[in-house]
């Protein structure tokens, strides 16, 4: 009975000495970088296709055989270039039957006039009726109607005759033609070609109703300006991944935000001087605004998620980690934009992330000064 007691005295008391010998816990060390205020330009991505400024359908006006097609399809065509001639040879017989009657109402008109002075000169001396005056007086007001209606005439028929000659209203690039020399074209044929004028471009996209209540939101303290949202500069990225070199500005916005969709539908002018652009290209829009705005960013390697969203792990003034959930905004290089849920100066960790926990004591050093440790 003694020597158990004694073996369990014994037991006890060796497991106290290795106790008292076990050394104390590791501080884990991680790397802190701090959270700045920084000058940032806003920058925003949206999908979009290009649309021609003016897309013009070329058509004949008066009815004729096609004479000519005085361009190659495809090309580059000048305002008031000759596109199509049409066989003028009856607009020009009916020009020449407008100016005869025209001479012909001319003469008549004349010999209205000379008669009615003549009445005039006969009526007092009683030598013709107020009856026949009265007609010689209508015989003139006709004839100076029918001068009116023989220029309208002759007006027409110019009008038309200059119809069988079709140019280019605008400068662009013209389509296929759909009409050949020795075809029967008219008003009704519909379109011979189109032409889409090339320089500016279009580019048609939608923004979001949110992204438009923050941008004008910005200027809120001031009086409120829509058209200071033109400030924004507009780049293009092409599908290849390459950026377009011309910089536009948007020129037009919605007067309402679509229900269907929640966005507000906007247009931007896109220099295009050696017609690399062409309408219905898709392309990405690049909004960045021209004026810097000041915010507050975190080391991108320092955010993580989860289910309950995106967050950092911080070290306070204890030297102790805790979470802090963050609410992130656009990419700025390797850091990213904090909206809410961290300050200026907080020190967040960069490295050593998978080794702590909320909670636990860590040993810090400054990714501006790794040779520099901090308790």
């Amino acid at each position: 009975m003694i020597k158990a007691v004694f073996s369990v005295s014994f037991l006890a008391l060796l497991l106290v000495a290795c106790a008292a010998d076990e050394p104390p816990p590791r501080v884990v060390e991680v790397v802190v970088d701090e959270v700045v205020l920084e000058p940032y330009r806003p920058k925003s991505k949206y999908v979009g296709r290009l649309q021609a400024q003016d897309d013009v359908a070329i058509e004949a006006r008066v009815t004729g055989y096609l004479l000519s097609r005085e361009f190659a399809e495809g090309e580059l065509v000048q305002a008031r270039d000759l596109l199509y001639t049409i066989d003028s040879s009856e607009y020009q017989a009916a020009l020449a039957r407008a100016n005869a009657d025209l001479a012909a109402a001319v003469a008549n008109q004349a010999n209205a006039v000379r008669n009615y002075k003549r009445g005039q000169d006969l009526l007092p001396k009683g030598a013709i009726s107020e009856a026949e005056m009265d007609d010689l007086e209508a015989r003139k007001l006709d004839a100076d109607a029918r001068i009116e209606s023989a220029n309208a005439q002759v007006t027409s028929a110019e009008v038309n005759l200059g119809f069988t000659t079709i140019n280019a209203p605008i400068t662009g690039r013209i389509g296929r033609s759909k009409a050949s020399v020795g075809d029967l074209v008219g008003p009704n044929t519909g379109s011979l070609t189109t032409l889409v004028s090339i320089d500016p471009i279009e580019a048609l996209f939608q923004i979001s109703e949110a992204t438009y209540v923050s941008a004008i939101g910005r200027g809120l303290g001031n009086q409120l300006d829509v058209t200071s949202l033109r400030r924004i500069e507009v780049s293009l990225e092409l599908t290849n991944g390459l950026l377009y070199p011309e910089v536009g500005k948007i020129d037009y916005f919605a007067n309402r935000i679509d229900q269907s969709t929640g966005t507000l539908e906007t247009r931007a002018l896109i220099p295009n001087p050696h017609s690399l652009l062409v309408p219905g290209q898709y392309v990405r829009v690049i909004l960045q605004d021209t004026e810097l705005l000041e915010g507050l960013f975190v080391a991108q390697s320092a955010v993580q998620a989860d289910q309950q969203g995106s967050f950092v792990l911080t070290v306070d003034g204890g030297s102790t980690v805790v979470r802090r959930n963050v609410d992130l905004g656009a990419r700025n290089d390797d850091k990213v934009l904090v909206n809410k849920g961290l300050d200026k100066g907080d020190r967040v960790i960069v490295r050593g992330l998978q080794q702590v926990r909320p909670g636990m004591p860590v040993k810090i050093k400054s990714l501006l000064a790794p040779q520099q440790d901090q308790g």
